[in-house]
């Protein structure tokens, strides 16, 4: 029992501290800590000196965090572990999309039903109302809802 209390200690630490440091104060942090106060209950029932050992661990592990949240801090990493840049490709934010109402273009990427299509110039996220529509054809636009631009193939 003494063994599986500290295991349960040291899983609940690291799943704790993983959580704060990436998530930030989530679910899996509050089951690491209830997993840490169980641990800490459960090595001072089952030693004849488990009390200096809870105190003990309590003892490291407050300052230990306190000084690695210092750390990241002051080195500025606990903002690096989330990407901030996008890999869309590159589309200008339009105001009013039914400026495009009628307007007609040809496509950039395959219409499946969603894709892109150029309109002199601007490139604009468009969708198919009839489903697929190959690359490099030609469309108009039939529709302007909710910021979806509604697009049809344009017969020859």
């Amino acid at each position: 029992m003494f063994y599986f209390a500290i295991g349960l200690f040291v899983v609940s630490l690291i799943v704790s501290i993983v959580d704060i440091f990436i998530e930030g104060f989530g679910p899996l942090a509050i089951i690491g800590l209830v997993g840490v106060a169980v641990s800490l209950v459960l090595v001072g029932v089952s030693s004849p000196i488990g009390g200096f050992i809870v105190l003990g661990k309590i003892l490291v592990t407050v300052p230990s965090l306190w000084l690695l949240w210092r750390f990241l801090r002051k080195r500025q990493l606990d903002g690096k572990f989330i990407l901030s840049e996008t890999l869309a490709e590159d589309t200008t934010d339009i105001g009013g999309l039914e400026y495009f109402m009628g307007k007609e273009g040809i496509t950039t990427s395959a219409l499946r039903p969603h894709g892109f299509a150029d309109f002199n110039g601007t490139k604009v996220e468009v969708a198919s109302n009839t489903g697929y529509i190959d690359v490099d054809k030609r469309i108009k636009v039939i529709d302007v809802q909710n910021r979806k631009v509604f697009v049809k193939i344009m017969e020859n």
